[in-house]
């Protein structure tokens, strides 16, 4: 059960870190779910709730390399879309 709540929880976070926090001006905004994330799995083994083996670890690197994935393509989506915006304004 802990592991779908995982699951599901990652999936929201992911799409709302490329959908929300990237996909705007402020870059640094982008950073939160990627720094927490760290912070997060950190906390959860050193204080022994997640174990050092070689499945955990891969999840962790895996969820973090996905997070900072995302914050690109978030930022690549603002890029686009203020792309847009100047080349219609520019037809005009």
């Amino acid at each position: 059960m802990l592991g779908i709540i995982f699951v599901i929880g990652s999936i929201a976070s992911l799409i709302l870190e490329k959908y929300v926090l990237a996909n705007n001006s402020h870059v640094w905004l982008g950073a939160i779910v990627p720094v927490l994330s760290i912070g997060f799995i950190i906390w959860l083994m050193l204080s022994s709730l997640m174990q050092f083996n070689a499945t955990n670890i891969l999840l962790a690197i895996i969820y973090v390399s996905l997070s900072f994935i995302f914050w690109g393509q978030g930022n690549d989506l603002y890029h686009q879309r203020v792309v847009h915006k100047v080349y219609e304004s520019s037809n005009l």
